[in-house]
This record gives C-alpha cells, structure tokens and sequence, in this order.
C-alpha cells in the first residue's frame, strides 16, 4: 500500500444523523483501499482523537506515513496527538476553495494551483512569486500561518504520490451515498459486503499477473515512458561520454547515464530510443 493515507467525513441522512468517518489508501495498481469507518455524533477533538487511537492499532506510526486531509482543527489536534512521527498535509482543492471564498481570488488562481503541483522549489517559486504578486494577503496567509510544507509538493517532508485532492475519499462517498440513509449497522454490513466483492475481484486480476516484475499499471507507466522517450533528442556534452543534453516536446535537460552500453553514443546528434534516457529524466 502507498503510504499516503487520506481522511475524511460525510454526513449520515438517516434517523439517527452523525458524521462518517474514513481513512483511505492507494494500492500500486491506482486502486482505492478503504482502511477504517467510524460513526460519531458529530465532528470535534473526542470524536477525532477517538478515532486515530483506534486507527493506531492497525496503522503504526513512522516518518515514512503521511496523512491528507482538508482543513480542520480536530483532524490536525488527532493526528499530532495520535501520531508522533506521521507527516500532515491538506488537500490542494480544498485550501485553493478557501482562498476563493475567504479572500474573494479567483481570476488568477490558477497560479496557486500551479505552485501546488511543482515538484522543484524553483518552479514552485516561479508560481509563487506570480502569485504573490496579485494576491499579497493570501500568499502571506499559505507562507507564514499554513507554511509551505502543509500544501506544496516540493516541501512537503515526503512524497505525497500526486495524492492533492479529495478525489478518492469524495469517490467513496459517492459509493455509499445509499447507505448513508441506513441505520448504522446496516450502514457496516453493507461496506464490508461491497467492498468485499471488489476485493474478491482484485485479487483474482492480480494473480494472472503473479509471475510479472510490474504489476499492469506500472507496467503500462513504464511503456509510456519508453514511447514517449522516442521523441527526444539527445546532444553530447563535449568531452564527456557519459553527460547528454536531452531535449524535445518542450523540455530540455541534463542527464547522467548510467553504465551500460548503448549504440547512440555514437552520434553526436541522434534520435534515440533508449529507455535508460527515460529512467535518467524520471
């Protein structure tokens, strides 16, 4: 399982009301991995807290877990008491959707969300900066009181693995939109029947795929790659058999090639297909 865990809550209809909350993963095959679901009266600290003790129990704590989450005060106050060592982060959607209503921006958001995404402090920077420039409230509001760590991929203390948004906690709300009307142990019944379908389901696709080194998504990632490595130039940098300027589709790079032999170092220009170069860029 990827070690970025997203949290989240919806609002039970039923007779008895309350909130729902979940905790949800990401296997290496992109697929969602509901990991816990708890019924409470209503969101606060207790509730919250509650809930990450008991979750504790399955999920350790370590520097290499990461929790994503919208902004609020008692999912923060849970984890930092329940976890010492996890890392907290918030969604990008959801704080980009606080500074359109809040601070009244919207015309040039996109540069927030351009930050957001970078994955290098200089181009996080270069969106920034742009940023700032139009909106100097909420860039203070996103660098002093959040700070850059809680919202940017390029300083967040770990790998988020493109996990920005809601996407995958709002998909599984929108599963159990049904059951949210049903009495609460109707409502667990019903999660640990459907997902235990799909399950079932995955496994058996998974083990036609026991004897391969990738599983099918990272295998089809990695075939992308390739092709889409084709359509790079390479120039050699002078003296240096080993050092290559890449560029093509936009991009222009530096790479390091590993050792290994390969026919392209023959030209000083070529169009190569040589999937080391892609390894090198990835």
């Amino acid at each position: 399982m990827r070690k970025v865990i997203a949290v989240d809550d919806t609002h039970l209809y039923g007779k008895y009301e309350g909130v729902l909350l979940s905790t949800i993963e990401q296997d290496t095959e992109n697929h969602i991995y509901p990991i816990a679901f708890c019924v409470v009266d209503k969101e606060n600290d207790a509730s919250w807290m509650f809930f990450f003790k008991k979750l504790k129990s399955i999920v350790v704590d370590g520097p290499y877990l990461y929790f994503i989450s919208y902004r609020h005060k008692s999912i923060a106050n849970g984890i930092a008491k329940a976890y010492n060592h996890a890392h907290h982060g918030y969604y990008m959607r959801h704080l980009g959707e606080n500074l359109r209503v809040n601070y009244h921006y919207g015309e040039h958001l996109y540069l927030f969300y351009n930050a957001a995404e970078a994955y290098s402090p200089k181009e996080f920077s270069d969106h920034f900066v742009e940023f700032k420039n139009y909106y100097l409230e909420a860039a203070f509001f996103l660098e002093h009181e959040l700070g850059f760590k809680k919202w940017s991929r390029a300083y967040f203390p770990g790998n988020r693995l493109d996990v920005m948004t809601t996407n995958i906690t709002e998909l599984v709300n929108a599963m159990l939109i049904v059951e949210r009307e049903y009495p609460v142990a109707s409502i667990f019944n019903s999660i640990a029947k459907r997902f235990g379908v799909i399950f079932r389901e995955r496994r058996a696709y998974i083990l036609k795929y026991k004897d391969n080194k990738f599983v099918p998504a990272t295998e089809k990632i990695l075939r992308d790659n390739m092709t889409e490595g084709n359509s790079f130039y390479v120039e050699k940098i002078s003296g240096d058999e080993r050092q290559y300027t890449v560029f093509g589709s936009g991009y222009t790079t530096k790479v390091a090639l590993l050792e290994r032999s390969c026919s392209c170092r023959k030209f000083d220009l070529v169009k190569i297909p040589c999937d080391h170069v892609m390894v090198a860029l990835r």
